[in-house]
């Protein structure tokens, strides 16, 4: 019978009607789906506000005129916008910084105190892991730690991605509320503590904190001068948490990334490869010289409180809604 899997042809036929019907409802604009005034004027509002405030880019317009395509398009666009509003958000929160942050720090940055601790706990002769590092760093290291840096937010976003297409639309959910949560935590930990981080206590020494200091590469740069490539001085060049050491949020992603593919059965695949890629960007984090050992260990326990909070939150909307 056709449609069926002892009909190869009558397969592939239907295999084929459902492909064109999935690329119609995402490619062609909704014809009976009710629009929605205050997403595209959110957009616009966020537009003039970053105009009035100064800075104006084009991402920011992209980010925009982005909020309110995908929800007026169709209902699939606005699935992925109700989706990953939270990485959205996430940007635009971390984005706002260089207007209030260095404001926000002045006066009560910690470089010694951080610096003195780690070589106390974790210290090796006197002397910091990042100190030994250094002095003794490696290509293949090099490559291979900065290439974790320049991937480990794209990895987090793959696997929400991929759970979403594979209409996974409850994982995909948690994957961005827990990325939300996660820096929102960091952020708010990068002015109630701010921490120099190793790369700082090298060119600066352990003295008050400059406040004229822009965001390094640090040990990242080793990889750029292998490739002949600027990605880290690009990344940084845009960059505003010079002292936002602690916690580590490179560290936090791949931990929460490890844990939910553990928990959800359509990436058993990729459960290797998520604790390999942690254990990896644990070591950069340290090995590059943006992080101490502390900072990767405080890291892991803002992942933990963050998903333990998405999963009551999670568990108390699923019973009252059940």
């Amino acid at each position: 019978m056709p449609g069926t899997a002892s009909d190869p042809s009558g397969h592939l036929e239907s295999t084929d009607t459902f492909s064109r019907g999935t690329l119609r409802a995402w490619l062609l604009p909704s014809r009976s789906m009710q629009r929605r005034l205050w997403p595209p004027a959110l957009g616009l509002l966020y537009i003039a506000a970053v105009g009035l405030l100064g800075g104006l880019r084009g991402d920011h317009l992209l980010v925009g005129l982005l909020i309110g395509f995908l929800d007026l398009y169709n209902e699939k666009s606005r699935l992925l916008l109700k989706v990953f509003l939270p990485f959205i958000l996430t940007g635009v929160i971390f984005d706002s910084m260089r207007y209030y942050y260095w404001q926000g720090i002045a006066g009560r940055v910690h470089v010694a105190e951080p610096y003195l601790l780690e070589r106390s706990w974790f210290g090796v002769g006197g002397r910091t892991l990042n100190e030994i590092f250094l002095a003794h760093h490696w290509d293949v290291l090099d490559l291979a730690c900065g290439f974790a840096y320049l991937v480990y937010v794209g990895e987090y976003l793959g696997l929400a991605f991929m759970l979403f297409f594979r209409g996974r639309i409850e994982p995909a959910c948690t994957f961005a509320r827990c990325f939300f949560l996660v820096n929102v935590m960091g952020f708010a930990t990068y002015f109630v503590y701010p921490a120099a981080p190793p790369w700082y206590v090298t060119q600066y020494g352990l003295g008050p904190a400059r406040m004229d200091v822009r965001p390094a590469a640090a040990g990242a740069q080793r990889f750029d001068a292998l490739l002949g490539t600027h990605f880290f001085d690009s990344m940084y060049g845009r960059g505003v948490d010079v002292f936002g050491a602690l916690p580590s949020l490179h560290v936090a992603y791949p931990f929460i990334a490890v844990f939910l593919a553990f928990r959800v059965a359509e990436l058993r695949w990729a459960r290797g490869p998520a604790v390999l890629f942690f254990f990896l960007i644990c070591l950069s984090a340290v090995y590059l010289q943006h992080h101490y050992v502390i900072d990767v260990v405080l890291g892991v326990a803002y992942a933990i409180v963050a998903l333990a909070a998405v999963s009551a939150w999670e568990r108390r909307r699923s019973a009252a809604a059940g």
